[in-house]
């Protein structure tokens, strides 16, 4: 599966109605992803990768760009202008039972809806899998990821051998996940291809 297939982009909008295209990571975004990467505050890199760093490292990046669709899929979230305003990941367990995720915002879009709107994805990609829960571990100082996942209707949980961390899980089949969409943009598509 290409990662420029039209079923994979989500046109979306955000609660003041701003038009936002998901869509997956290809290799082609290398520099796109590294570079949103870096403008990431110190402590959003931090809270987001579990450690200090400044950019992904040459390995990691490439295994973002060359993740294997759709049981596991790199995305990124544009404005109309091509902005990267997030970017989010998910990995379909091999008992398909479990979809694990992580997801991050950029500086100047916390507060608008972003990060609820890629959990929202996530949630209805995961659900199309046939996944049953999503989950994803979270640092326990990361505040607002956990207050964004308790909105959304996650649980939390602890995570075995790692004080740092909280894992957040959602039942998928209790609420299936409804998306605000809007046809994806020819620019988007443009980008994906």
């Amino acid at each position: 599966m290409r990662c420029d297939e039209p079923h994979l982009i989500h046109g979306l909008s955000l609660p003041g109605g701003e038009g936002v295209t998901v869509r997956p990571v290809c290799p082609r975004d290398a520099d796109v992803l590294q570079a949103y990467v870096r403008a990431l505050l110190p402590d959003a890199r931090y809270k987001r990768f579990f450690g200090p760093l400044r950019e992904l490292p040459p390995a990691e990046l490439d295994r973002v760009i060359h993740l294997d669709p759709p049981d596991q899929l790199g995305l990124i979230a544009q404005t109309r202008a091509d902005d990267v305003i997030g970017e989010a990941r998910y990995a379909l367990s091999p008992d398909r039972l479990d979809c694990e995720f992580a997801l991050s915002v950029a500086e100047g879009w916390h507060g608008k809806g972003i990060g609820g709107l890629l959990l929202a994805d996530l949630e209805s990609r995961a659900s199309s899998l046939g996944a049953r829960r999503l989950v994803g571990d979270v640092l326990r100082t990361n505040e607002a990821m956990q207050a964004l996942a308790r909105k959304a209707g996650f649980r939390m949980a602890d995570v075995p051998r790692d004080a740092r961390l909280v894992r957040i899980v959602k039942d998928l089949a209790l609420a299936p996940a409804t998306l605000p969409r809007d046809p994806p943009t020819a620019s988007a598509l443009a980008n994906a291809a």
